[in-house]
Order: structure tokens, then C-alpha cells, then sequence
């Protein structure tokens, strides 16, 4: 499914479910359950997710990776700061 923009296989969804805060969760959880293509993100929800991700297991600090390397998910679409600063 896409979330915030970039495409996520729903095992990684899944995954990501499980880590980040309850809000976000549900929201991801249900989006599972009834196999939505897209879930837009709020700059919060983005966050927490970004946050969730920094203490995930191994095999979902690629995912952080690619979605770092979307513009979407860093603020000021356009407006970078140095090489790997997150601006959310």
C-alpha cells in the first residue's frame, strides 16, 4: 500500500503496526484489514513513525531509508538541510 507516498509492502505495514504509537497503529491496522491502496500521513504521524522506526529491528531500517529519501516525508518540500537532517 502507499503510505505518505511511498509504497510499503503490507508485511512491512504490518511490522511498522507494531512498533509505532497507538493512533497510528490503528490506523495502518485498519487499513490492512480493509486493503486500502493509500493512507496519507500527517506530518505528526510521519514523525512517529520516523521516531518508531530509529528503535525498529533490522530488517526495517531499509524501509527508514527509502522513506527518508522521499522528499514527501521531509519538511519544506524542496527546502533540504544538510545530507540526512531530518526537517519534519
Amino acid at each position: 500500500m502507499m503510505i505518505g507516498g511511498v509504497w510499503v509492502e503490507d508485511g512491512h505495514v504490518r511490522a511498522l503496526a507494531a512498533i509505532v504509537d497507538r493512533p497510528v497503529a490503528r490506523r495502518l491496522e485498519q487499513a490492512l484489514l480493509f486493503r486500502a491502496q493509500v493512507v496519507a500521513m500527517t506530518r505528526d504521524e510521519k514523525k512517529a513513525v520516523l521516531s518508531a522506526l530509529e528503535r525498529a529491528p533490522a530488517e526495517l531500517h531499509e524501509l527508514r531509508d527509502v522513506l527518508l529519501a522521499n522528499e514527501d516525508w521531509l519538511a519544506g518540500r524542496g527546502s533540504f538541510g544538510a545530507p540526512g537532517q531530518l526537517l519534519c
